[in-house]
Formats: structure tokens, C-alpha cells, sequence
């Protein structure tokens, strides 16, 4: 008996948000839409595909929505931008120094000034709520997937970490999962347990961490990991992002050729969606 890889769709789980922006998105909307909170304001780059998931989520909640972009250099008429300010969204580009600098920055201060009234959410939607929401994923895959524990593995990509956090405290300690970063920054294995500790939750350890799958940068993929993205879909007609599931698929079978999986494991990869990072590669 081989291991056995599932691919849980999550990209297919709103015909508007896909995969995980959903997870992470909806029950804090749903939450300020009932506070009657004005807006939400976020950060991300030009081709986020948070910026974009929330500029087409905010309408469905009645919440207007703005961001701070990193960068002054961003392209409004790239295909990201263009969806996000047709759905509403106003942006404002900073320079790379102030953006990183978040709250302590004068410039982004001001223009959070410019937004009272309006939820001030983290690059990537990393939230209780986001946590919470993303608890629903490892559920799921417990009803779905009834196999010991140790023979069961969750794979998914990291950005923030937050649907790791999320997919680790729905576990409660049971399975492995498997967290491939998309970039060489910003996660790691100790801020997704801060994350979760910070949120009430234990300082779960069922998991493994694979930053040497990130294999170039963030937003230039090595060539090796876009052609496999290429062939896994012509194979399984599937189509995965180029930057968060392609890593993370390209990792779990290179983890298979290695022997990394015992005969009956199984394998549960998380589509995350943001396929329309691809419009920017094109």
C-alpha cells in the first residue's frame, strides 16, 4: 500500500473568496457587519491576494474597505488592483520603509486617521476570527478522513501562519501538519506557536515546518516550481496558485520521493485558492 495524497478544495468554497481568505474572513466580517463597525482597513502588496479576497468580501458584509500598499512603485492597472478598486477599495501606496515600519510609522498613522470607525485588520487577516475560522478546515478533514493519527498528515501553505494556527488548534494535538512557507520571512515555526498562545490557545507542537521548499522569492518562484505547478495540472487538472499551493505541492512530493511517508499514510493537501495570482504572471 502507497501513501495517499487528497487535494481538500478549498478554493472551490465561495463562487466570489476562495480557500482561505474565505476561512479567515468570514466570522470577523460577520462580526463587524453586526457591530456596525464602518470599514476595514488592511496592508498587503500589489498582488495580494488578502487585499483582494477582502475588497471582494467587504460588499457582501455592507463594510466599506481601504488598504495601505506596500510600495509607491505599485501598478493601479495590474490585474489585482484593478479588481480591488472596482469592488471599492481605497489604496494608498507608502514607501517600502514606512510599510514595514506598520504602526510605529507616521506616514501609515495618518492614514489610519483618515478611517475612524474602521477595523484596523493585519496583513493576511491574522485574527482570532481568522484562527477560528480556519479551525473548521481540520474538523473537516477529522470527519472526512477516518485513519489513526499518526498515519494522517495536513499539508498547507504559510504566509502569516494563520491558517496553520487554525488547522492546529481544530487538530487538538491530533495528525501532523505539515506548514511550507511562501517566502523566506515573516513565519516561522515560532510565530505560529505565539500565534496560537497569544489567542488562548495551547502551544501545540504536532507539527513540521519546510522553509527549503521556498526556492526563490516570494513573488519569483524558482522555474522548477512553476513547471511542476504546469504539469500537476495537466496531469490532475487541477490549478494551482504560483506561490502558496505550488510550493507546498511541489514540497509534499518531493517529501514522497525522499520516503518522508510510510505505506497507508494519508496525505490531506489544502488548496488554499488565490488563483488569481497567476493573472499577474501572465
Amino acid at each position: 500500500m502507497q501513501p495517499i495524497l487528497h487535494i481538500k478544495r478549498d478554493d472551490l468554497i465561495h463562487p466570489v473568496v476562495q480557500g482561505n481568505k474565505w476561512r479567515k474572513l468570514h466570522l470577523l466580517l460577520q462580526r463587524l457587519q453586526d457591530e456596525r463597525v464602518r470599514g476595514v482597513l488592511s496592508f498587503g502588496g500589489a498582488y495580494s491576494n488578502s487585499l483582494h479576497a477582502l475588497a471582494l468580501a467587504g460588499p457582501l458584509f455592507q463594510l466599506k474597505t481601504a488598504a495601505i500598499l506596500r510600495g509607491t512603485q505599485a501598478d493601479p492597472t495590474n490585474p489585482t488592483l484593478s479588481d480591488v478598486l472596482a469592488n471599492g477599495m481605497e489604496i494608498f501606496p507608502v514607501p517600502k520603509v514606512e510599510y514595514d515600519k506598520k504602526g510605529d510609522s507616521e506616514v501609515v498613522k495618518a492614514i489610519i486617521a483618515q478611517f475612524p470607525g474602521y477595523y484596523v485588520l493585519p496583513e493576511g487577516g491574522a485574527t482570532l476570527e481568522g484562527i477560528q475560522g480556519c479551525m473548521a478546515i481540520a474538523k473537516e478533514v477529522l470527519a472526512d478522513f477516518q485513519v489513526p493519527h499518526h498515519q494522517l498528515f495536513i499539508a498547507v501553505p504559510a504566509g502569516t501562519g494563520c491558517t496553520a494556527a487554525g488547522i492546529l488548534a481544530g487538530l487538538e494535538g491530533r495528525a501532523q501538519v505539515l506548514i511550507f512557507p511562501a517566502a523566506a520571512y515573516g513565519v516561522n515555526a515560532l510565530t505560529i506557536q505565539e500565534m496560537l498562545v497569544g489567542n488562548g490557545f495551547p502551544d501545540y507542537t504536532n507539527f513540521q515546518f519546510f522553509p527549503e521548499y521556498v526556492l526563490g522569492k516570494f513573488a519569483a518562484p524558482d522555474k522548477k516550481i512553476l513547471a511542476f505547478a504546469h504539469d500537476f495540472e495537466t496531469q490532475n487538472g487541477i490549478r494551482l496558485d504560483p506561490f502558496y499551493t505550488s510550493r507546498m505541492l511541489y514540497g509534499v512530493h518531493d517529501l514522497g520521493e525522499k520516503g518522508f511517508f510510510k505505506a497507508g499514510d494519508v496525505v490531506v493537501a489544502v488548496h488554499t485558492g488565490g488563483l488569481q495570482a497567476w493573472l499577474g504572471k501572465q
